[in-house]
């Protein structure tokens, strides 16, 4: 008999709150569908469902150089110009997908 499959759930209700730009894949209104549809249909009741806190920057740089955290840790929306350099070289942008 084949084992049971455990699907496991990763939520964040503040995703929906960012716009990400026309040319990244991660659309907001679709993840608060599909959260709508799974509690509609309750089928959290057959998930592991957890929800994320935001990474520390210890967290980050296992995945990511020191370079690419500390440049994100300086950039908002109201400084994008002084960082033009650095969002060429990590892809990063309104019409990226990052």
């Amino acid at each position: 008999m084949p084992s049971k499959q455990r699907v496991s759930y990763f939520y964040q209700p503040d995703v929906g709150h960012f716009y990400y730009g026309p040319s990244h894949p991660m659309k907001p209104h679709r993840l608060k569908l599909t959260h709508h549809l799974i509690l509609s249909y309750n089928l959290y009741r057959h998930m592991e469902c957890y929800r994320p806190h935001p990474a520390s920057v210890g967290e980050m740089t296992s995945f990511h150089t020191d370079e690419y955290v500390q440049f994100l840790h300086k950039i908002h929306p109201d400084n994008l110009r002084h960082y033009q350099a650095g969002m060429a070289k990590f892809n990063v942008g309104e019409y990226t997908d990052c």
